[in-house]
């Protein structure tokens, strides 16, 4: 059986990937959306774009002009955490 790959929020439970990590990967994608993949500190990185392309709602949420900066926020930050790091 192929090994699961563990997603940001799994890493975030076996505490290989910080709060204050994930939020550091929201609001550099808030900042700049073609922004680089964030690096973890455990050697993780994720495509924040990729995350949030992968997660329907965020990608709908985010596409409408009218959603509130704090939505913003919360969709970019549940795709991080529901995203799929690669280890580098």
């Amino acid at each position: 059986m192929a090994k699961e790959i563990p997603s940001v929020g799994d890493l975030r439970r076996k505490s290989e990937v910080t709060d204050d990590e994930i939020e550091a990967a929201t609001a550099a994608y808030l900042r700049d959306e073609n922004a680089e993949p964030s690096a973890f500190k455990s050697g993780h990185t994720i495509d924040v774009a990729k995350a949030i392309e992968m997660h329907p709602h965020a990608k709908k949420l985010l596409a409408e002009e009218a959603t509130t900066p704090g939505l913003r926020r919360t969709m970019v930050m549940t795709a991080v955490i529901m995203g799929f790091p690669v280890q580098g």
